[in-house]
């Protein structure tokens, strides 16, 4: 099983779930919202915020597409290229962006659909690189990412194996080996979310594999660390009532660090792969397990039959399973009845 290091975080087995911010469009192209989801991310207990580093310019050769999503008050449709412009930002507002995130200690990187975007992120310093769902055939920008020599996170959406596996071969073919899958799925049925992909894919691949959930809802992301993902991905908001793209799906600060705190949870409550009887259940095993007593008195010099003994509570003295030991054996003492039976009166 392979590990992967994100600036000083490492990703695999024995690590703690690398959790990150989705705040690509939430940000809503505005560097007051953008600054302030940095301060709520490191806030709420993230490793990460990741942004989008958007160029619609370069990824739409249709720019007439009307596109409809969900929001509070209901259905909006929007003209996609100039929704996604609205959501650029330029290179001096990333250059805040990068230093907000050093000066609350938060890791940045960000998804990239372009190749001079690439190139930017690069002189933006990116602990990272998100290749999106909807990239994972563009073996040119994958290259073009691999190239950089950080780690490489694939989110794989609708892909299928074969899919995958291209993209794994084209960011190995550059020399580099620092890839983690993410499993996201845009189902509408709990049945298609189809969380055990986590374990399966890392099983397949070898690489560490997380989880990002399209939705507030926390089951999927509970059940995704359950099953062993490494990393996960929620999308945060300041505003969920905002009427642009994707808040409606989001967490709100004080909603995101109560998810935060949920999972560190489920991640302790996980436990060793191993029967580790905790502290407090050695306490109570001594109080409500049995032990061997004295079914009636017992006078010194008499040797002892099993109808002399009996098996009660506490669970202190000499355990069941020695019974038959005891037997044949010689009170030293006086042994009253219902005393614990000890090794130095028999």
């Amino acid at each position: 099983m392979q590990h992967v290091q994100i600036a000083d975080r490492v990703l695999g087995p024995g690590n703690p779930v690398f959790i990150v911010v989705e705040t690509g469009t939430t940000a809503n192209g505005d560097i007051a919202t953008a600054l302030a989801m940095i301060d709520a991310a490191k806030d709420g207990g993230a490793d990460a915020i990741k942004f989008q580093i958007i160029g619609a310019d370069h990824f739409m050769s249709d720019k007439s597409v009307s596109y409809d999503y969900e929001w509070a008050g209901g259905t909006k449709s929007e003209n996609m290229y100039e929704m996604f412009k609205g959501l650029e930002f330029s290179l001096e507002e990333w250059k805040q962006i990068r230093d907000h995130c050093a000066r609350r200690d938060i890791i940045f990187y960000a998804s990239i659909d372009y190749a001079d975007g690439v190139d930017m992120g690069v002189e933006l310093g990116l602990a990272a690189f998100k290749l999106s769902s909807w990239d994972v055939g563009n073996l040119p920008l994958i290259r073009h990412m691999a190239r950089t020599g950080k780690p490489v996170q694939v989110d794989l959406g609708p892909t299928r194996l074969s899919d995958i596996e291209k993209a794994i071969d084209a960011i190995r073919s550059e020399g580099n080996e620092q890839i983690v899958l993410v499993h996201c799925s845009h189902a509408k049925e709990d049945a298609g979310i189809n969380v055990r992909s986590v374990p399966y894919l890392e099983q397949v691949f070898g690489l560490p594999t997380g989880y990002s959930c399209d939705s507030r809802d926390v089951v999927p992301d509970i059940t995704a660390v359950a099953l062993g993902a490494r990393l996960l991905e929620k999308r945060l908001t300041l505003d969920g009532s905002h009427p642009g793209h994707h808040h409606v799906k989001a967490v709100e600060p004080d909603e995101f660090k109560e998810w935060v705190t949920t999972i560190r949870r489920a991640e302790a409550v996980l436990g060793k792969h191993a029967v580790v009887p905790s502290a407090e259940d050695l306490r109570q095993k001594e109080l409500y397990f049995v032990s061997v007593v004295a079914g009636t008195e017992i006078p010194a010099g008499t040797r002892i039959e099993r109808d002399m003994l009996a098996c009660k509570r506490p669970g202190s003295g000499i355990s069941p399973d020695l019974i038959d030991v005891l037997v044949g054996r010689v009170a030293q003492r006086d042994i009253q009845r219902d005393e614990l039976l000890s090794w130095d009166a028999v």
